[in-house]
């Protein structure tokens, strides 16, 4: 069963997260552009109205590009968070002391999604409330979000074993 791979990738593409966006910046660039065609001062309105939507061109950008991969293979789990972790970060099987697949709040035990935590615990999730939770030792554990839980959970009980 060597040279097995495990790899996932999740980002906000296609998610409720994007129908909010779309929800909250559409109304707000027609709001911006009737004011720019019915207010007096149009100079003073193009600028409020371009900057406004660079803004949110560039937040939505932002949201298109962020991802979480996780990939785990005979040697250890690896994992990024681009754009704000662009190299892998890589723990050797042999540094994890335990893993766990996790049900988890994500308001509750981590204050949200994204990349959060303290000295002790960091948590890297997009969306859901699974993920696997990972004790590296010194007191250090590592939790990563995924979207496939069973399949995780199948794939490590076969890795640990091996």
């Amino acid at each position: 069963m060597a040279n097995r791979v495990y790899k996932e990738s999740q980002g906000y593409t296609g998610t409720w997260m994007m129908y909010f966006i779309a929800c909250v910046e559409i109304p707000t660039i027609i709001l911006l552009t009737v004011l720019y065609f019915t207010g007096e001062d149009k100079e003073e309105m193009g600028i409020i109205l371009g900057i406004v939507v660079g803004i949110m061109a560039m937040v939505l950008i932002l949201i298109f590009k962020i991802k979480l991969e996780t990939r785990i293979d005979d040697y250890g789990i690896s994992f990024r968070y681009f754009p704000f972790i662009r190299s892998w970060r890589k723990y050797d099987k042999s540094q994890i002391k335990n893993w766990e697949v996790i049900h988890y709040q994500p308001l509750i035990d981590y204050g949200g999604w994204g990349i959060k935590g303290n000295k002790t615990t960091k948590a890297y999730s997009v969306l859901g409330s699974e993920g696997l939770l990972l004790d590296v030792g010194e007191k250090k554990r590592i939790m990563i979000g995924t979207m496939r839980p069973k399949e995780l959970r199948d794939f490590l009980e076969n890795w640990m074993e091996e």
